[in-house]
């Protein structure tokens, strides 16, 4: 370790980005996993006919996330673009007269981005599951193959609505206070 110190690599750093990439890498291992389980409670499908399939049914959850996380942003910083209306060269033009305008941080609360937050992340999870349920029964031959397929799907909606809520429900800021 010290070595790579020495070349010049931050260590919390490269610790962070390793994270986050084996959190990643674990989802992505999560619904493989559980894409095995759908194939044999559905007994029936290769496993990659079965991954493909339901792949595209996480975008909901995606589509959620980045609502759920970029829309408190996009408000804020998405006002920056006023004054840039009356002066998109910065030649000191005020065309629509809101070249003096000032970002209003009111508009969005914390309240406001929590309740988005959630919503987003529930809806989200309900949409993919019922867009799992859907593509169980085109890629299953039987309605009650494809229904007992859904149930490893349905745990692991649950599961990543869960991690989701709880990842939502910790604190913002770190505590300065020793030990806290």
């Amino acid at each position: 370790m010290t070595g790579l110190q020495e070349a010049g690599v931050n260590l919390h750093k490269l610790v962070k980005t390793v994270g986050l990439a084996a959190f990643a890498l674990g989802f992505a291992a999560a619904f493989l996993l559980f894409c095995g389980l759908m194939r044999a409670a559905g007994g029936t499908g290769s496993f990659g006919d079965v991954a493909g399939a339901f792949v595209l049914t996480l975008v909901p959850i995606a589509i959620a996330y980045h609502l759920a996380h970029y829309l408190s942003y996009f408000l804020l910083s998405g006002q920056l673009i006023i004054p840039l209306l009356s002066d998109p060269f910065g030649w000191g033009w005020d065309l629509f007269g809101s070249a003096g305008y000032k970002m209003d941080i009111g508009i969005v609360t914390a309240k406001f981005v929590w309740y988005l937050s959630v919503s987003a992340i529930v809806a989200g999870h309900l949409i993919a599951v019922y867009l799992a349920h859907m593509m169980a029964l085109r890629v299953f031959p039987t309605v009650r193959a494809a229904l007992l397929s859904q149930l490893p799907m349905m745990v692991l909606m649950v599961g990543y609505t869960m991690i989701s809520l709880w990842i939502l429900s910790q604190p913002v800021v770190e505590s300065s206070m020793p030990g806290g």
